[in-house]
């Protein structure tokens, strides 16, 4: 596929998976983020993780906040993503109650005096995944960008997307540069790469 009709081709999925989430009530999305957050504690292993990193949710997106309390008590550290630039992004340590500032994107992160920071392992969003644990995010290119600089210095983090069972499809369309995760957890499932991909 070429790169035109791959870019026509995740707007598009892009539009469709975001009008579908849109659609659930706020609190059945709540119910099955508690859900999705449960099965990532108990199926995601974390032995070897010191930060993760998280998101906070936009619009109807799943809310990983509810991770907090459990990986605080296990120890972990935590940290929130900051744009930079159109194309950029670093993290900023997060501490549960710290004030939050607005940082582009419609997103929020710690304040910046909050000390910058490198996750071993990523909380992601997403918009659309499949079995192959192949993800759509928003089109921006943030994580892709992040996780391959991060590749290039020798540190790559486990990269685990956490969404709504309804957002997996058949296949979704990818491209060259797209980076696949390593495990996706919903309210439903656990699903981890395939082994040698």
């Amino acid at each position: 596929m070429d790169s035109v009709a791959l870019k026509a081709e995740k707007a598009e999925t892009r539009k469709t998976m975001r009008a579908r989430r849109d659609a659930v009530p706020e609190e059945t999305r709540a119910d099955m983020s508690r859900l999705a957050c449960a099965n990532l504690v108990t199926h995601v292993p974390l032995e070897g993780a010191r930060i993760v990193g998280l998101f906070m949710p936009i619009q109807s997106e799943i809310d990983p906040t509810f991770l907090v309390p459990e990986l605080r008590e296990k120890g972990l550290g935590l940290a929130l993503p900051v744009p930079i630039g159109r194309t950029g992004m670093m993290f900023r340590a997060y501490k549960e109650g710290a004030e939050l500032v607005d940082v582009g994107f419609g997103t929020r992160a710690a304040a910046p005096g909050a000390p910058e920071v490198v996750p071993d392992l990523l909380v992601m969003p997403l918009l659309a995944f499949d079995g192959q644990c192949n993800r759509i995010g928003y089109g921006a290119g943030h994580y892709d960008r992040y996780i391959s600089e991060r590749i290039l210095s020798g540190g790559r983090p486990t990269l685990v997307g956490l969404a709504f069972s309804f957002q997996q499809l058949d296949k979704v369309p990818i491209g060259g540069y797209d980076l696949p995760l390593d495990i996706i957890v919903t309210d439903k499932d656990v699903i981890r790469a395939p082994m040698g991909d």
